[in-house]
């Protein structure tokens, strides 16, 4: 969580719980900009001082609603198989951002981030250290099973899948999961294994 707990009583986590479902039902059903400190604490049945004991503001609030829940098991499981893996890697990236919730925090924190050092921080740790990290590991298995080339350039390519998702995600909602998953999965098959420059012409 964003704010630090300090000495004193413990946090009970079924208000933490209760604050949390308040935030996502919210940002799900009336979007960032209509969310608010007094709103969820009504919602969650606690008092606005509670709220702020625990977050400093509302975007760290729906930080934590969207991206502070750590997924069920392991970002990424390797299969043995490249395509495979990149597949379901990019099927998980576009299903993440298309969530209700993130999709309505996603923007307004962005926009916060800038005036807000910590929330910068954080959301560079969510993408550089622990998805970056998961995706450079896919990229390695694809080398050793000879379907990427080595030098290929690793933060380009997370670039453009992080990128195309979060596009399609706000500017195509009603886009086909499965179907993009599997178009994306074949740019990203040719961008990453192709093994020579394409030559300009020198006529």
């Amino acid at each position: 969580m964003s704010s630090l707990t300090g000495p004193g009583r413990p946090r009970d986590p079924q208000t933490q719980h209760a604050i949390m479902s308040a935030t996502r039902q919210l940002l799900a059903r009336d979007g960032y900009d209509q969310l608010s400190i007094e709103a969820v604490a009504r919602e969650a049945g606690v008092s606005r001082p509670t709220i702020y004991r625990r977050w400093p503001s509302k975007a760290h609030l729906a930080f934590d609603a969207a991206f502070g829940q750590p997924p069920d098991g392991e970002l990424l499981s390797l299969s043995g198989d490249f395509e495979t893996d990149l597949r379901a890697f990019t099927h998980a990236v576009l299903t993440f951002w298309g969530d209700p919730v993130v999709e309505a925090a996603a923007l307004g924190i962005l926009t916060e981030r800038r005036r807000d050092p910590e929330l910068h921080i954080r959301t560079q740790q969510l993408l550089d250290e622990r998805t970056r990290g998961a995706f450079r590991a896919l990229l390695d298995s694809g080398v050793d099973q000879g379907r990427v080339r080595p030098d290929v350039d690793v933060a380009m390519v997370y670039q453009t899948l992080i990128g195309t998702a979060f596009y399609i995600a706000h500017m195509e909602p009603d886009v086909d999961a499965e179907d993009a998953a599997d178009r994306l999965c074949s740019l990203l098959i040719h961008g990453a294994g192709r093994t020579q420059p394409r030559k300009k012409d020198t006529a």
